[in-house]
């Protein structure tokens, strides 16, 4: 089965939403089904440019306003674009580094969104867009074990009671990682049987 292009997390009112992408294709679920999809990005995001219709390397969501409605930031090579449901909020704005992963996650009320973004063996967090280049090592992770400090697919972090909460992908696995402590070493089929016809070449 493929690995995901790119996957994101969402803790909205108290339930984990995922959205995943491989080639032209995006999937929502959680840990208990399919909520939306399998369709393509062309046709629920008609208004984004054709460069992020497929093949992405990076996304990520978060909430804007009243209501949790959903902010996406997709990354394709060195563009990033931000956006809503109903249109394009910023970009395509050229970055200073491609990423291999980007997450973002809301602070709280009158902070800005927080970018989590890897490459490599190495991170960076940063709150604007086009963020810096990557310049600390994802070793310095309390808890994370070797083989998550490379050739990452993609990440996803969340802000779960006070302390930040870190989802890695590479392969077919998926590793919690939370105040130093691993939560859950995953193999993907495993975890999400109702995805195999999805990750199907």
């Amino acid at each position: 089965m493929r690995d995901f292009d790119a996957v994101t997390t969402a803790n909205e009112r108290n339930v984990w939403k995922h959205l995943a992408l491989i080639q032209d294709r995006y999937v929502i679920y959680n840990d208990k089904g399919i909520i939306e999809g399998p369709g393509r990005i062309q046709d629920k995001w008609p208004f984004l440019p054709a460069l992020f219709h497929q093949d992405l390397d990076g996304a990520s969501v978060d909430f804007s306003g009243p209501g949790f409605r959903w902010i996406y930031t997709f990354t394709k090579g060195p563009f990033v674009i931000t956006f809503e449901d109903s249109g394009i909020v910023a970009g395509p704005i050229l970055q200073v580094q491609d990423y291999d992963g980007i997450s973002s996650y809301n602070p709280g009320q009158g902070v800005p969104v927080t970018y989590f973004a890897v490459r490599g063996s190495q991170f960076v967090t940063f709150t604007n867009l086009a963020g810096p280049a990557v310049n600390t090592p994802l070793s310095n992770i309390p808890g994370l074990p070797e083989q998550f400090t490379h050739d990452l697919d993609d990440v996803s972090v969340e802000l779960e009671r006070g302390t930040l909460k870190y989802s890695f992908y590479r392969d077919n696995q998926r590793l919690i990682v939370q105040n130093g402590r691993v939560l859950e070493l995953a193999d993907l089929a495993q975890k999400w049987p109702f995805l195999v016809n999805f990750r199907l070449p």
